[in-house]
């Protein structure tokens, strides 16, 4: 699947650089941001296949990003990343598709992120 994009947010800049060149390395156009804020703002200017959303940054949370997100592009997939267990049944994350928890295997992630991308 040609231009397959993804934005990746989280405020831990090594957790950013590792997706970022994963991603990237397995063919995805990605863009990046540090916080809710910004994720918000680039969702608002563009249109990505699928976000990964951590819960826990200043600012603007995930959670309240997830709902912003979900009002203005409810066609986006999120998968929420969360080093929380306790946060996999948390209501206000209804809106994702996915909630995972960290760390993460990168090939998981993509292999879920590649299913969102080729499920209508």
């Amino acid at each position: 699947m040609s231009n397959k994009r993804i934005l990746i947010v989280d405020d831990e800049e090594n957790i950013r650089f590792a997706l970022k060149r994963w991603f990237e390395w397995n063919g995805y156009e990605v863009d990046v941001a540090d916080d809710g804020d910004v994720a918000v703002e680039k969702c608002r200017s563009s249109a990505y296949d699928v976000v990964t959303l951590d819960i826990e940054m200043p600012r603007m949370n995930g959670k309240h990003a997830l709902k912003v997100i979900r009002e203005c592009r409810p066609e986006t997939k999120v998968i929420v990343l969360t080093g929380y267990s306790e946060e996999l049944t948390d209501p206000a994350l209804q809106g994702a598709q996915k909630i995972m928890i960290k760390p993460v295997s990168l090939t998981v992630l993509e292999k879920e992120v590649r299913e969102l991308i080729e499920t209508p």
